[in-house]
């Protein structure tokens, strides 16, 4: 397991939380201390819609870290998290832990809401990269082991999620837990905890957010965990999703596996959940297996033939196929 100096993140797709596809690369922390004592920020535009600006003149005192403020141009809001002397440690430094709610139509600061510490007093909180979804209306703000989220309706911040995970999870190091990617794909917050895996909550409901544990996990030689989880699909179907981070790139997939939602019959034995290999059934007459290799995050295209089998033999084949 890998020990981590970084904090990796300046951006994480979504927390308000938005989502799809893969993530934009992240700014570490020791890659983002620059600050200054203004910062001016502008959002491109809807093209489509004549009424939004695409620009604002407002600034903000204070410190602010690079990619810790964004334009929410649609709602004439500005999110900014920053440093001020209220959250000067004598022994640590800079704080980067107030959040600070700007209406662009009149520069006048609506809000302001100092975040508790997270972990240690200089570990900063970061607004997710893709930081707003329209149909959740939050934003998305991570700490080093906490994830708030900034509900623009009602302008309130909302109680602290906390990641969970299907099987205990040993601790590496003082490291380990720190939350390193977030996005929302969909109406799903979906993020990285170091050495631990990746974590999911579900939306639908803004107000109480939920933990969604994995459908099946596996754990590879490495020691790693690869979780994948079972959401509703826009196509009434099924879509299973199995996150993964790669450390050494930084960079971070929600990895959808189907490339439409599939109607699956999920009930199997709670001990298939836990191997490499897994093999599901499509709901209907046909019942056509749908195999899925865990260790390497995807589906596997099964012959026709071997689709109409029982799943001992799709097992077989996949074994001896799947590389």
């Amino acid at each position: 397991m890998r020990s981590i100096i970084q904090l990796a993140l300046v951006l994480s797709i979504s927390l308000i939380f938005s989502c799809g596809g893969d993530a934009p690369s992240s700014t570490s922390q020791t890659e983002s201390t620059q600050a200054s004592d203004t910062t001016e920020v502008t959002t491109p535009a809807d093209a489509n819609d004549a009424t939004t600006r695409a620009s604002h003149d407002c600034t903000v005192e204070g410190k602010i870290l690079d990619g810790n403020q964004t334009w929410l141009n649609k709602q004439e809001l500005l999110v900014t998290i920053l440093a001020d002397d209220s959250t000067n440690d004598p022994d640590y430094g800079e704080g980067h832990r107030v959040l600070v709610i700007t209406d662009t139509k009149t520069c006048e600061e609506v809000q302001r809401e100092t975040l508790p510490v997270s972990s240690s007093p200089d570990f900063p909180y970061y607004i997710a990269e893709i930081v707003y979804n329209n149909t959740s209306q939050l934003v998305g703000i991570r700490g080093a082991d906490v994830i708030y989220c900034y509900d623009v309706v009602q302008r309130a911040l909302l109680s602290p999620l906390s990641p969970s995970f299907l099987s205990e999870r040993l601790t590496d190091d003082a490291q380990s837990g720190m939350i390193q990617r977030l996005e929302v794909w969909e109406n799903y917050l979906i993020g990285y905890a170091q050495d631990m895996g990746t974590f999911v909550f579900d939306l639908s409901d803004k107000g109480t957010p939920k933990a969604l544990l994995p459908y099946a996990e596996f754990k590879t030689p490495t020691g790693d965990f690869h979780s994948m989880f079972m959401v509703p699909s826009s196509e009434d179907g099924l879509q299973a999703i199995v996150p993964q981070y790669d450390y050494d790139a930084d960079e971070f997939k929600v990895n959808p596996l189907f490339q439409a939602g599939k109607s699956l019959n999920t009930n199997i034995p709670k001990s298939a959940k836990n191997n490499r290999f897994l093999v599901l059934r499509e709901k209907g007459e046909a019942g056509k297996a749908v195999g899925i290799d865990l260790l390497n995050c995807k589906e596997i295209e099964l012959p026709e033939d071997t689709a109409q089998k029982k799943v001992q033999e799709v097992l077989s084949w996949l074994r001896a196929n799947a590389g």
